[in-house]
C-alpha cells in the first residue's frame, strides 16, 4: 500500500532516492499514459496509441510497451533498453496530493509534491538526495518537479486534444493480427489510433484549424510512430528465442519543454 506524504525539507531532509530499481519496480506495465508534448521523444522508439477510459469514456494517449498485461519489452535486466523513459515511469515514486490547508487553498486545487515512503527504494544510505544541506531541493528534486508540471499541463492538453479528435471522428479502435516466432498469436486489439480515411476526408478549414492549434503535427507523431509496432513484434520475438536484453546507454532524461 502506498504511504503519500508531502515532502518537507526538514522532515525529509536525510531521504534519498534510488531512481534505476524505482523505475524496473514500476515499469511492469504494457502500456503507459502518455502526453503530447512527449511525441517528439517517443517517436524515436515507441509505438503510440490512444487508450479509451471505461469509466469517462474519454481518450488518452499511451505508449504500448508490450502485448500482454505487466509486459513491458523495453525492460532490460540492468535497466531501460530504450533512450527515452516516459514521464509517467520518470516521475516514480512522486506524485501530487492536494495541499492541506484553507478553504481558499483548497478551491484552488492546490497540489503538493508528495513522496510514496513505502517504497523499498526510498531510503537514506543510497541514491539521489532530495535535499541539500541547506534545505534547497537538489537538481534531482527540481527535476522531479518539473516532470510532475509538465505532467499536469500535459494532461489538460492531452484530454483537449483527444477530445477534439473525438469530436470529429478521427479515433477508430485498433485490430491487429500478430504472429510470433514460437508460432503463438495475439489479437491486438483494445486501443485506438488516427483513422486515416477520416483525416483525409476533413474539409481545409478543419484542417488549418488543427494545424494551428498544434494537433495536426501531433497526429503525424502518432501516425508516424506506428512504424515501431514492428520493433516491438521484434523485441517479443527476442524474448522469446531467448536472447536477454540489455540497456542500452541514451540521452537523459528530461521534461519535455
Amino acid at each position: 500500500m502506498t504511504n503519500l506524504v508531502a515532502l518537507n525539507s526538514q522532515t525529509h531532509r536525510a531521504l534519498r532516492v534510488a531512481v534505476a530499481r524505482v523505475r524496473s519496480e514500476h515499469a511492469n506495465v504494457n502500456v503507459v499514459s502518455v502526453i503530447p508534448r512527449e511525441f517528439p521523444r517517443l517517436l524515436a522508439q515507441y509505438p503510440i496509441f490512444f487508450a479509451k477510459s471505461a469509466e469517462s469514456g474519454r481518450f488518452e494517449p499511451v505508449a504500448l510497451l508490450g502485448f500482454a498485461g505487466g509486459e513491458n519489452l523495453y525492460l532490460a535486466q540492468d535497466g531501460w533498453d530504450a533512450a527515452y523513459v516516459p514521464l509517467q515511469i520518470q516521475r516514480q515514486p512522486f506524485a501530487l496530493i492536494p495541499r492541506r490547508g484553507d478553504a481558499a487553498a483548497a478551491a484552488q486545487s492546490s497540489l503538493d509534491l508528495a513522496l510514496d515512503l513505502s517504497s523499498p527504494h526510498v531510503q537514506t544510505q543510497e541514491g539521489e538526495a532530495l535535499f541539500k544541506d541547506d534545505g534547497q531541493p537538489t537538481p534531482f528534486l527540481q527535476d522531479i518537479s518539473s516532470i510532475m508540471q509538465a505532467l499536469v499541463t500535459g494532461s489538460s492538453e492531452a484530454y483537449a486534444f483527444t477530445g477534439r479528435l473525438a469530436e470529429l471522428n478521427l479515433l477508430e479502435p485498433v485490430r491487429i493480427d500478430i504472429e510470433f516466432v514460437d508460432t503463438s498469436e495475439t489479437k491486438f486489439q483494445g486501443l485506438y489510433w488516427i483513422a486515416a480515411a477520416a483525416l483525409k476526408a476533413l474539409p481545409a478549414e478543419t484542417l488549418k484549424e488543427l494545424r494551428d492549434i498544434g494537433y495536426l503535427e501531433w497526429m503525424y507523431f502518432q501516425m508516424a510512430s506506428l512504424a515501431h509496432v514492428a520493433g516491438l513484434v521484434a523485441r517479443k520475438n527476442r524474448r522469446l528465442a531467448g536472447v536477454t536484453p540489455r540497456h542500452s546507454a541514451g540521452a537523459r532524461d528530461a521534461a519535455p519543454r
